[in-house]
C-alpha cells in the first residue's frame, strides 16, 4: 500500500509538473454502479407498509444539510476541498510521506471527490495503481461536469456511517431519531468522524473510540479556522447522545407485499434481467403505490381467525378483487408469515373440485342452453371423442334436472355431460378468458374439478369477478403507480380488459349460481343481501372452496392443509370439510363485514340485451292472433318462451239428419201406437293433442316457469330475492374417475355416497316422480304431460314443482 501511495504521488506530481508525462490510458467503467436508495410500498389509502432496501438510505438536497456538518467533514476529510480539480496533488504527497514514516497508513490523499468516485465505479476493488490511476482521471471528468456543491452533495448521501446507515439523513435518524437538516456539533462531528472508520468507531459498540474520533473531527476544525476553542471544548465534552437502536422496519401484509415483489421483478420493465430488477426495486428510491385496503385486510383476516385458527387447523387462503378495475384489494395467504413464506393465495395451484363447474355453465350458456333446459343427471358411461375410453362417472341425483338447478345441486352426472357434449377444449378456453392463467388441461374432467395444475385463489377469484363484470375480464393489478423519490411517476400499468362473453351470459350465470347460495350447496354463504356463488371440494376432502361475489366484491376462500394435502376430517366438530362448511361460513363472514354499513346493490340487469314480445297469459307461451292480443313481457331472449301458444281446436262437424224411420206394419184391425225414436248425442270429436315441436323449446305456463322469473323481475325492481331454502340440500360430491385420461377427477362437494355434511336432503330425483297418467279414467286418453320433479328435496321452491302445459325440450338424453 505504501508503494503504491508513493508510486502515486509520483506519477500525479510529474504530471502536474510536465506535460510531456501522462499516465498510460486504462479503460474506464462505462456505467456508474448508482448508490442504492430504500424503496417504500404504500397502502392503497396511502399509509407505508413495508420498505425495500440493500441498505438504509435517504437522499437530501443541498439546502437540508447544515452547515456544521459540512465544516466537520471537510475539516477531517478534504480541507482543500473546494481549492482543488478532483485530485489534491498536496494531500497526496503529504499522505505518502506521513504514511512511510509511520510505517502504516495514518493518513490518506484522496478527495471527497475521488471517495465519490470510488463509491460508485469500484466499490469492491483492489488497491492497486491501475485503480487509483482511473480514479484519478474519473475525479477530473466528475469536477469538470459537476459543481462542488452537487458533488458534495451526492458524497453524504453515499457515504456510509455504519450499523448499514448510508447517507447522513438515514445515519441522523439511526443514531440520533432526527433528521441531517436539525444536527447540531456534536453530533456533526460524531458522524463526521465515522467516515474513515465506521464500524470501530461505532458509537453504541464503541464509545470510547467514537468520543476519540469526535475529538478528532473537533480539532480538525478548529485547525482549519471554522470553529473557535472554547465551542470545540464544549462539543467534546458532551455526551454521544445516542438513541436506542430503533427496531429493523416491519412489513405489514407481507404476504401482499412478497406478491408485489414478485410481480415487479418479473417486469421487464424494470430492467432486463432479474438482476437489474433487484437493484431498481431494493436500491432505487421508488415509492410503489399499492391496491390493498388496509380495513378489507383486517377482515378477511379476522374472517379466517373467526372460524380456523388453532395451530392444528387446516390453514385459509383468501383473495379479494373489485370487479370494475380487477384490483387486488386483500390477500390472506396464511396466518402466520414467520412460520409459513408460501403464500397460499397466489402461490399454491390446488385442485377447485366443483369451483370449476361455473366455467362449464358459461360454455353451455354461450352455445345456446337455456337454464331451464333438462339434461340427464344420474350416473352413467360416457361415451368420448377420438377413440378414448369411456368415461365413468357417479353421481348422486337422478333423472332429468334444468340446468340451474343442477348448479344448485352440483350434479355430477349434469355437468358430465356438458364436458362431453361441449368438450373440455372449450371449457379449458372459457376459464382462461374469464381469468385463469394455470395450465388446467383439456380433459372432459376439468369440467368437474379435475385440472392438470390447480388454481391458486387469486385466479379464483378474478374469474368469478368476470361475472360482476358483466362478463368483462380487467386482468387483476396490485400496483397502481410507481414514482421516484422526487415524485416524478415512472410506471403505471397499463389495464388492457377484455369481452369474456355476453352481458346475458353473464346475468344467467349470476342468477344460477344465486340459486347455489339461496337454496343449493352454498347456503352457508348468506349474507341478506344479493350474493352469487360456487362451493367446491377435490378428492377425499384435501382442498375445499367458495368462490363468490356481490356486485361490489368477488372473493375466493380455500381451505386446507399445505404441506401434506391429506383430507379434513373431523375439524373441529365438522365431519368433513366440504366447500359449504368452513369456506362458505368464512366468506359470508368477511363479506358480512366488508359490506356492512355499504347500500345493498343488485346485479345489474343486461337492458341493452332485453327484447320485448306479447305473452299468451293463459299458457304463458308466445301471443299469436288465435289466443288473442297477449301482454308485454321484456326480458332476455332466453328467459322467454321461444314457441306460440297452441292453436284451437278445429269446429266439431255438424250432424247429418237422420231419415225418418219407416213405421212398421200393423194390422188394419188394430193399430199400434207410432214409436218415438231414441235421440242419439252429439259426437263431441276428440280434441288433439299439441305435438311438441322437433328442436324447440317450450316454456312453463304463467303458473309455471313464469314463477321461477318472479325472482328476476323482483330484483330488477330493487327487492332482494333471497328465498328460503332447504338448508340441508346436498352437494354432489360423487367424484369423477377420468377414465383413461391420466388427470384425476375432481370430486364434488356433500356426495351422498361419501355422507357429505351439508345437509340430510336426499339429492337423488325418483325416476318416475314426473310421470302418471294425470287421473285420466278412459284408457285411450292420453295422460296430460307433467313436468317431471327435478329433485325430491327442493319444496321450497315453486318453480321447480309446477305443472306445466307444455313440455320441455330435454337435452342429453
Amino acid at each position: 500500500m505504501r508503494r503504491v501511495a508513493v508510486a502515486l504521488a509520483c506519477c500525479l506530481l510529474l504530471a502536474g509538473c510536465s506535460r510531456l508525462v501522462r499516465l498510460e490510458p486504462l479503460p474506464l467503467p462505462t456505467g456508474a454502479v448508482a448508490a442504492p436508495e430504500q424503496s417504500l410500498v404504500y397502502a392503497a389509502d396511502g399509509s407505508l407498509i413495508a420498505t425495500l432496501r440493500f441498505a438504509n438510505r435517504v437522499n437530501v438536497e443541498r439546502g437540508d444539510i447544515p452547515q456544521v456538518l459540512v465544516d466537520a467533514v471537510l475539516a477531517a476529510e478534504d480541507r482543500r476541498f473546494y481549492d482543488h480539480a478532483g485530485v489534491d496533488l498536496r494531500a497526496v504527497a503529504r499522505a505518502a510521506v506521513a504514511n512511510q514514516r509511520a510505517g502504516q497508513v495514518v493518513q490518506g490523499g484522496s478527495t471527497l471527490t475521488q471517495q465519490l468516485v470510488k463509491n460508485r465505479y469500484f466499490p469492491d476493488a483492489a488497491e492497486t495503481l491501475e485503480r487509483k490511476s482511473a480514479e484519478a482521471r474519473l475525479a477530473l471528468a466528475l469536477e469538470r461536469d459537476a459543481t462542488k456543491d452537487e458533488i458534495l452533495t451526492d458524497y453524504l448521501n453515499t457515504v456510509y456511517l455504519g450499523e448499514g446507515a448510508y447517507g447522513i439523513q438515514a445515519a441522523a435518524r439511526h443514531y440520533f431519531g432526527t433528521d441531517a437538516a436539525e444536527l447540531t456539533l456534536p453530533q456533526a462531528a460524531l458522524l463526521a468522524g465515522q467516515i474513515r472508520s465506521p464500524e470501530r468507531t461505532a458509537p453504541r459498540e464503541h464509545p470510547r473510540a467514537a468520543t476519540a474520533a469526535r475529538r478528532r473531527v473537533l480539532d480538525a476544525m478548529v485547525a482549519a479556522g471554522v470553529l473557535a476553542d472554547d465551542e470545540a471544548a464544549a462539543a467534546a465534552a458532551a455526551p454521544l447522545g445516542v438513541t436506542r437502536r430503533p427496531p429493523a422496519p416491519t412489513t405489514r401484509f407481507p404476504y401482499f407485499v412478497e406478491y408485489v415483489k414478485r410481480t415487479l421483478l418479473a417486469d421487464p420493465t424494470f430492467g432486463p434481467d432479474e438482476a437489474a430488477r433487484a437493484r431498481a426495486l431494493f436500491g432505487g428510491g421508488l415509492r410503489i403505490h399499492t391496491t390493498i385496503d388496509p380495513a378489507l385486510q383486517a377482515r378477511a383476516e379476522a374472517a379466517a381467525r373467526a372460524h380456523l385458527s388453532r395451530r392444528s387447523d387446516p390453514e385459509v387462503a383468501i383473495a379479494v378483487v373489485r370487479p370494475g378495475d380487477g384490483r387486488l384489494l386483500a390477500a390472506v395467504g396464511g396466518r402466520d408469515f414467520g412460520r409459513l413464506q408460501f403464500d397460499l393465495a397466489t402461490q399454491a395451484h390446488r385442485q377447485p373440485g366443483s369451483a370449476f363447474k361455473t366455467f362449464a355453465l358459461v360454455a353451455a350458456l354461450r352455445s345456446g342452453m337455456r337454464l331451464d333446459d333438462l339434461v340427464d343427471s344420474g350416473s352413467a358411461v360416457l361415451s368420448r371423442r377420438g377413440g378414448r375410453p369411456p368415461w365413468q362417472v357417479a353421481s348422486a341425483t337422478s333423472g332429468l334436472l334444468p340446468l340451474d338447478r343442477a348448479t344448485a345441486l352440483s350434479s355430477n352426472g349434469v355437468f358430465a355431460r356438458l364436458a362431453v357434449r361441449f368438450g373440455g377444449p372449450r371449457i379449458a378456453e372459457q376459464a382462461e378468458a374469464m381469468g385463469v392463467v394455470s395450465r388446467v388441461g383439456s380433459n372432459e374432467a376439468i369440467a368437474l374439478g379435475g385440472t392438470a395444475q390447480g388454481v391458486t385463489p387469486l385466479e379464483m377469484a378474478s374469474a368469478y369477478a368476470t361475472l360482476a363484470n358483466a362478463g368483462v375480464h380487467v386482468p387483476v393489478t396490485a400496483v397502481t403507480r410507481i414514482t421516484d423519490a422526487a415524485g416524478r411517476e415512472v410506471w403505471r400499468p397499463e389495464v388492457a380488459p377484455r369481452i369474456a362473453m355476453d352481458p346475458e351470459t353473464a346475468y344467467l350465470t349470476t342468477q344460477a349460481l344465486r340459486r347455489v347460495v339461496q337454496s343449493g350447496t352454498g347456503t352457508a354463504a348468506r349474507i341478506g343481501r344479493p350474493a352469487a356463488g360456487k362451493t367446491g371440494t377435490s378428492q377425499d376432502y384435501r382442498d375445499a372452496w367458495f368462490v363468490g361475489y356481490t356486485p361490489q366484491l368477488a372473493a375466493s376462500v380455500w381451505v386446507g392443509y399445505p404441506r401434506t394435502e391429506r383430507p379434513m376430517l373431523g375439524v373441529r366438530g365438522v365431519a368433513r370439510v366440504e366447500g359449504g362448511t368452513f369456506p362458505a361460513r368464512i366468506w359470508s363472514t368477511f363479506m358480512a363485514a366488508a359490506l356492512a354499513g355499504e347500500p345493498t346493490r343488485q346485479f345489474p340487469y343486461p337492458d341493452i340485451a332485453a327484447v320485448t314480445v306479447r305473452i299468451d297469459p293463459e299458457s304463458g307461451l308466445l301471443a299469436a292472433p288465435w289466443c288473442g292480443p297477449g301482454v308485454k313481457r321484456t326480458a332476455l331472449p332466453k328467459e322467454l318462451p321461444v314457441t306460440t301458444c297452441p292453436s284451437p281446436p278445429p269446429p266439431p262437424p255438424s250432424p247429418e239428419p237422420e231419415p225418418s224411420p219407416e213405421p212398421p206394419p200393423t194390422p188394419a184391425a188394430e193399430p199400434s201406437p207410432k214409436a218415438q225414436p231414441k235421440p242419439r248425442p252429439s259426437a263431441t270429436p276428440e280434441p288433439a293433442p299439441s305435438e311438441e315441436p322437433s328442436g324447440e323449446r317450450q316454456r312453463d305456463d304463467a303458473t309455471g316457469d313464469a314463477a321461477r322469473r318472479d325472482g328476476d323481475d323482483a330484483q330488477r325492481g330493487g327487492g332482494d330475492d333471497d328465498a328460503t331454502a332447504a338448508d340441508g340440500a346436498a352437494d354432489d360430491n360423487a367424484g369423477a374417475a377420468a377414465g383413461g385420461s391420466g388427470e384425476a377427477g375432481g370430486e364434488d362437494d356433500g356426495d351422498a355416497a361419501n355422507g357429505g355434511d351439508e345437509g340430510g336432503g336426499d339429492t337423488d330425483g325418483d325416476a318416475d316422480d314426473g310421470g302418471g297418467d294425470g287421473g285420466a279414467d278412459e284408457p285411450d286418453e292420453p295422460a296430460p304431460r307433467r313436468k317431471p320433479a327435478p329433485d325430491g328435496d327442493d319444496e321450497e321452491s315453486t318453480a321447480d314443482t309446477t305443472t306445466q302445459s307444455a313440455p320441455r325440450r330435454r337435452e342429453g338424453d
